[in-house]
C-alpha cells in the first residue's frame, strides 16, 4: 500500500481507490518515525539517545521518496482529470497534493531538528582533545624524523590526516612545533571546504604548544591538511603534535 501505482495503470481505476492508496502509503511512511519518541528520556545514557535519534532520522528519510512520488503522481491525476473535465476528482487530487506538501515540509522540519540534536549529542561525547597522530599522516614532500614533521622547505608541502568521523563544528586547532630563528612562515590549515592561516613563528625556549585558531569542520570524515604556505627561509618548522579542540569546550 505504500507505493502508488504509476499513473499509465491507474487511468482506469476510481479516482477514490487510487487517493486512498496515496494517503494509505504516506500515512504509513509519516506516522512511523514519530510511532515513539524517546530520545529525551532521562533515564537513558547518552549512547543509547544516539542510537535513538539516529534511528528516528533514519525512518524519515527513508519516507522522503514514496512521499514525494506520491506528490508527483496526484499531480498528474489531477492534470488528467481536469482534462478530462472531471473537475470534482481534479480538485480532490489538488487538495491531497497539497496536502501531502505540507506534510513534506513538515518532515524536513522535523529532519533538521534530528539531525541538529544529533550533532549536539555527538559533540557531547567527544573527548577534551582529538589527536591526530604524527604517524599516520599521509606527507608531501616531507619527511618523519626524530618523531616530528620536517622538510617544509617547499611552499605545498604538506601533511594530511583522515579525521575520525568527527560532528561538524569549530574545532580549535593546536600545534605543538620547533621553530629556529632562521625559519617560520605561514601554514595553511584546511579541511573540505574552509581553510585557516596561522603563522608559525620562533620557539625561543624548544617546542612550544600554540593555538592556530577555529577551523570549521564541515566533513568529520573527511581530511584535514596542513601545507606550508611561505617561508622565512628553507624550512617552516618541525611539526610534533596536532590536537584538535571542541569549540563547545
Amino acid at each position: 500500500m505504500g507505493q502508488l501505482i504509476s499513473p499509465p495503470s491507474i487511468i482506469h481505476l476510481k479516482p477514490g481507490f487510487v487517493l486512498a492508496c496515496a494517503l494509505v502509503g504516506a500515512g504509513l511512511a509519516m506516522s512511523a518515525p514519530m510511532a515513539e519518541k524517546r530520545t529525551d528520556d532521562p533515564g537513558a545514557s547518552s549512547e543509547i539517545s544516539l542510537l535513538r535519534l539516529s534511528y528516528e532520522r533514519d525512518l524519515i528519510e527513508a519516507s522522503l521518496a514514496p512521499v514525494k512520488e506520491q506528490i508527483t503522481t496526484l499531480g498528474t491525476l489531477e492534470k488528467q482529470f481536469a482534462a478530462e473535465r472531471d473537475y470534482d476528482d481534479a480538485i480532490t487530487a489538488r487538495d491531497e497534493r497539497k496536502r501531502l506538501q505540507n506534510e513534506l515540509a513538515r518532515l524536513d522540519k522535523e529532519l533538521l531538528l534530528l539531525q541538529t540534536r544529533e550533532q549536539t549529542l555527538k559533540a557531547s561525547l567527544l573527548p577534551d582533545r582529538i589527536k591526530l597522530p604524527i604517524d599516520t599522516a599521509t606527507l608531501s614532500g616531507l619527511r618523519l624524523e626524530g618523531g616530528a614533521i620536517t622538510g617544509w622547505s617547499k611552499v605545498g608541502a604538506s601533511a594530511t590526516w583522515k579525521l575520525p568521523a568527527l560532528p561538524p563544528g569549530g574545532y580549535e586547532v593546536m600545534l605543538r612545533y620547533r621553530c629556529g630563528t632562521a625559519e617560520g612562515g605561514k601554514l595553511l590549515i584546511k579541511e573540505a571546504r574552509f581553510t585557516l592561516t596561522t603563522s608559525i613563528e620562533t620557539t625561543l625556549k624548544g617546542p612550544e604548544e600554540r593555538s592556530a585558531g577555529t577551523l570549521k569542520i564541515s566533513d568529520g570524515s573527511g581530511t584535514l591538511t596542513l601545507s606550508a604556505q611561505s617561508l622565512i627561509t628553507d624550512n617552516l618548522m618541525q611539526l610534533l603534535a596536532v590536537e584538535l579542540v571542541p569549540a563547545t569546550r
